[in-house]
């Protein structure tokens, strides 16, 4: 867990809002989802128990009917004055009884069967039947024998029993009496299939149905099965309650409940599926939530990155604002108050250079105007003519480059000069110098320049620093035999190149990049630098390339069309 959170602070600004917007849409659209789907599930339970119970009262009202049109037949025979004349009459001859019994019985017990299809017989139990005529009438004797008659009690309401097996059918029976004596039993046998249609043409599509007599016996058990559901023909009325959903109904003539049922992950298989047809539009409002949110959030967070980035160009170096807003915002606010803090700051370091070079330039004056520059070379020049005089020509040599060095460095006070008056400079410079070193080293210079070039005004004394920093620090410090300085000063496009180099001791790289930094302890070196940067901006620059034992090469790129900044 700490390393997800270390992680998810690790990210970027717009991939954190990127997934804060992710996560605040997809909880609510999760949310939705859950709560539909339960919604959907109750619904299509509710729906599926009520039609349940509407196609089961359907169907028991039509049983029901049918057995009240049973019940009053059997009602209607059991009272038919007809019947019990037969049962109480004293017959002359057995032609009498047998035309009786044609005449009236078969009629009687015979015609419902022409309307009724499901009644498969009448049958009359009487003690007063000797002989068995046909199905219709029948000794009691004969009745006893039957599975239904041990069922019946000692009411003379109809009963009903059903007999189940290989032989199914179902009986409604009735006793008949005079006085406490039984005397007679009316039976009506109905086609199972028949009476109980209305009830199993209801059991479709993986729907169940049982039906219960009175006492808890099983009058029918079915089911309709589609290859995904088959239950067990041992399921009690308990079990199917507890792990079904069920419509309960009972019959009243009868007694009967009937229960139609279905498995309970059929009925939300229905919501499964349309939650599976759901899932490719949930999938593309999601998708379309990461779009939006990415866009969002890039759009959010793009002035914060372009501020960061110009931050980092800022700590770098690089001083110039290039981020900015016009919105009213948070970040717009803070944009247009770092470009002032930019601004004043920028300001602040132009005047800080400024007078730092209005106090270089004074301290230079100052010094120049110490020098009486017509005492200093009146001095030189018979310092030249006693050397003469004395046939001491080296002596002569320096003080005439002594006389041209101070010539070309004071420049009648001014701060700029030419190429040309530069280049002269550091020729009677390096005079000196290689009279002062025996000639120990070998100067080389490469000028590739026009007259145009070489008359360009440049700072002054601009390479005699880095011409000390070379013969002292490189030069002098190594010990091969064949020591160089090579000046060289070409012309590009838009700019002057100036190069010093030597093949002396060298240094690493991290060092001599310390040569140009503000903390530089050669306050020559420094200073040019600082009045390049300050004269010429980004348009100039010094750089140095050095390796130990090999040695140092110092570039200055002067602009060739470039106001100064600073006198």
């Amino acid at each position: 867990m700490k390393k997800l959170l270390q992680a998810f602070k690790n990210l970027k600004f717009r991939y954190k809002l990127t997934l804060l917007v992710l996560a605040a849409g997809l909880l609510p659209v999760g949310i939705i989802v859950v709560y539909m789907q339960s919604g959907m599930m109750d619904l299509l339970h509710e729906n599926e128990v009520d039609n349940l119970e509407k196609s089961l009262q359907q169907a028991v009202e039509t049983i029901e009917n049918q057995e009240q049109i049973y019940e009053n037949l059997v009602g209607y025979l059991s009272y038919s004055q007809d019947l019990r004349d037969i049962l109480t009459m004293e017959p002359q001859s057995d032609y009498d009884t047998y035309k009786e019994y044609v005449d009236v019985a078969d009629p009687l017990l015979q015609m419902p069967q022409l309307y009724h299809r499901e009644i498969r017989e009448i049958t009359l139990y009487a003690e007063t039947i000797e002989v068995p005529h046909g199905n219709t009438l029948m000794p009691l004797d004969r009745a006893k024998e039957q599975e239904w008659y041990a069922q019946l009690d000692g009411s003379s309401l109809m009963q009903w029993t059903v007999t189940r097996g290989a032989n199914q059918e179902i009986t409604a029976s009735r006793k008949f009496y005079d006085g406490n004596d039984i005397t007679a039993v009316l039976s009506m046998s109905l086609d199972y299939k028949s009476v109980l249609e209305p009830f199993t043409n209801i059991l479709l599509d993986n729907t169940g149905g049982i039906v219960l007599d009175a006492d808890g016996t099983v009058v029918y058990a079915g089911y309709s099965m589609d290859g995904e559901y088959r239950p067990s023909q041992s399921e009690s009325l308990e079990y199917i309650q507890e792990n079904y959903t069920c419509s309960l109904q009972e019959m009243e003539g009868t007694g009967w409940t009937f229960c139609m049922y279905r498995p309970t992950e059929i009925i939300t298989r229905s919501a499964t599926s349309l939650l599976i047809r759901n899932i490719p539009l949930v999938g593309v409002c999601i998708v379309l939530l990461v779009f939006l949110g990415y866009i969002f959030s890039r759009r959010t967070v793009s002035c914060l990155e372009r501020l960061t980035e110009n931050m980092n160009q800022i700590h770098l170096g690089f001083r110039k604002v290039t981020v900015s807003s016009n919105s009213n915002d948070e970040v717009g606010v803070l944009i247009r108050s770092f470009r002032r803090m930019m601004e004043q700051m920028n300001h602040l370091i132009s005047e800080v250079y400024e007078a730092k070079i209005r106090l270089q330039n004074s301290e230079m004056k100052a010094l120049q105007a110490q020098i009486n520059p017509h005492f200093l070379y009146n001095s030189l020049s018979i310092i030249n003519w006693k050397a003469l005089e004395a046939g001491e020509d080296e002596i002569s040599k320096v003080t005439l480059a002594l006389s041209t060095y101070y010539r070309t460095s004071l420049n009648r006070g001014e701060t700029m000069t030419t190429v040309e008056n530069e280049l002269n400079n550091i020729r009677a410079y390096l005079k000196i110098q290689l009279i002062m070193h025996d000639n120990s080293f070998s100067v080389t210079e490469k000028i590739s320049l026009d007259g145009d070039e070489l008359q360009m005004q440049i700072p002054k004394l601009i390479l005699q620093p880095f011409v000390e920093n070379a013969i002292d620090h490189g030069l002098d410090l190594s010990e091969k035999e064949e020591k160089r300085l090579t000046i060289a000063i070409r012309g590009e496009a838009d700019a002057l190149i100036f190069e010093i180099s030597d093949n002396g001791a060298g240094m690493e790289q991290e060092k001599a990049q310390e040569i140009l930094s503000y903390q530089s302890p050669g306050y020559g070196v420094r200073n040019v630098c600082e009045r390049i940067r300050v004269l010429y901006g980004e348009a100039g620059s010094v750089s140095v390339e050095s390796a130990e034992g090999e040695g140092t090469i110092v570039t200055i790129r002067i602009p060739k069309k470039a106001e100064k900044r600073a006198q």
